[in-house]
């Protein structure tokens, strides 16, 4: 009766360690080799590819939410602006569902880790998609839609859907700049105002969205002296010569990875703007608004206590299926549960949107009425020319007011390209 007992008892152990191991080793291969492959190709212009490779992925991971922001980004880039405001709205809505708690998910993570839960991005990842959305909107000029999203990201914000987490700056003038489109002036001047509140090292005007530097920039610290340095000062609008106006929204660097996050591998501070020119002459410069490493690390922070108490939960409950591996079927049976349940799966969730741009800038500049392209000199914090790039699209026009998107990454846009969004 012992003997059988202790077989039932050990044939029980290895199922659960069983179910464990295949459940966790699925989450560490789960759409990483996909998401990587296609990142890189991103960096490197190959947006076609990109596109490719997350469009396999898609429907196959439990990172849909992921993949989607992921390949929203690669056909912004390219210029395929309807179908990235595509997956950014599917996204959005995917990652909606996902805020009603999967009893089925939440009681793998709290056996395996937290990889094995569906991916729906943190408070300003999901702010993010609204942003980024109207962006596309905005490249096309559908000033309605782009009105929609600015609702959503002032939404995104309410402490009901963000709690206590960081908002930012770039936000609340995206949100104020698409209202500012559609002439809800009062609603747009709130949003500047809050925007300004929380912009590092500018002032941003609430009855017209206009930046410049923050007076008291070259006592904030080191980082805001350095790039005050080389920056060029603010140009008076010549009202009389150039009654229009250029807004353009700036998208510098690379953001963190997840893991570079997680090990607390990035640095704070300004490291790129830009100078607006126009046949020579330099128009203005961009403004930081928002850091995304500094979000990405301030949200970590505020996670870090969340996951060390539910990573000691499920360490014991590993080490609790290994006593019994031990007891019932004798030593080395636990301790290789022990290597394979904690040296191996025990892994941290990094998962983050790795393809946002690193500085979310505005530049707001006097320009001719009849601007059709301008160039972007991109500079370090001591002024040095980094990059320079002609843009000539997307630009749309709304009454006095020229918009573009600027992103500095190894290709430009090549809308003329594209033929349909695929799936």
């Amino acid at each position: 009766m012992g003997r059988s007992t202790n077989h039932t008892g050990l044939r029980r152990a290895q199922r659960r360690f069983a179910l464990l191991l295949s459940v966790g080793l699925l989450a560490l291969a789960n759409g990483c080799a996909s998401l990587n492959s296609a990142r890189e190709q991103f960096y490197k212009g190959e947006y076609a590819k990109a596109d490719e490779e997350l469009t396999k992925a898609k429907d196959k991971s439990h990172d849909q939410v992921l993949v989607l922001m992921e390949r929203g980004t690669v056909r912004q880039a390219a210029g395929n602006y309807d179908g990235s405001a595509n997956d950014y709205i599917r996204a959005a809505e995917r990652a909606k569902e996902l805020a009603t708690y999967s009893v089925s998910e939440g009681a793998a993570s709290l056996v395996v880790n937290d990889n094995v839960q569906e991916f729906r991005g943190t408070p300003f990842e999901r702010t993010m998609l609204h942003n980024f959305t109207a962006l596309d909107h905005l490249a096309v000029g559908n000033w309605e839609h782009a009105a929609v999203e600015s609702r959503k990201i002032i939404d995104s914000l309410t402490t009901e859907e963000k709690g206590d987490f960081p908002e930012d700056a770039f936000s609340r003038y995206v949100a104020g700049f698409g209202l500012e489109m559609i002439s809800d002036r009062s609603n747009a001047e709130l949003q500047y105002r809050l925007a300004n509140d929380l912009a590092p090292l500018a002032l941003i005007d609430e009855a017209n969205g206009r930046l410049q530097p923050a007076p008291d920039t070259a006592q904030t610290n080191n980082t805001a002296v350095a790039f005050s340095k080389g920056a060029a000062a603010p140009n008076p609008w010549p009202k009389d010569q150039w009654p229009n106006e250029l807004v353009c929204f700036v998208l510098l660097g690379r953001s963190p990875t997840g893991r570079e996050v997680w090990g607390e591998y990035w640095s704070p501070g300004i490291g790129l703007y830009a100078e607006i020119y126009h046949n020579g002459q330099l128009l203005g410069r961009s403004y930081d608004l928002t850091d995304t490493a500094s979000l990405a690390f301030a949200t970590m922070e505020k996670l870090a206590l969340i996951k060390a108490a539910k990573t000691a939960s499920r360490v014991a409950i590993k080490e609790g299926i290994a006593q019994g591996l031990d007891s019932s079927a004798g030593d080395g049976w636990g301790d290789l549960a022990r290597i394979i349940l904690i040296g191996l799966l025990e892994q941290p969730d990094v998962r983050r949107w790795e393809t946002l741009p690193r500085w979310c800038q505005v530049a707001r500049v006097p320009c001719p009425a009849d601007l059709s392209a301008f160039e972007v000199v991109v500079k370090n914090e001591y002024g040095a020319t980094v990059q320079t790039y002609q843009v000539d699209y997307p630009i749309q026009k709304n009454g006095r007011t020229y918009v573009a998107i600027f992103r500095n990454l190894p290709v430009p846009p090549l809308p003329r390209l594209f033929q349909a969004d695929g799936p």
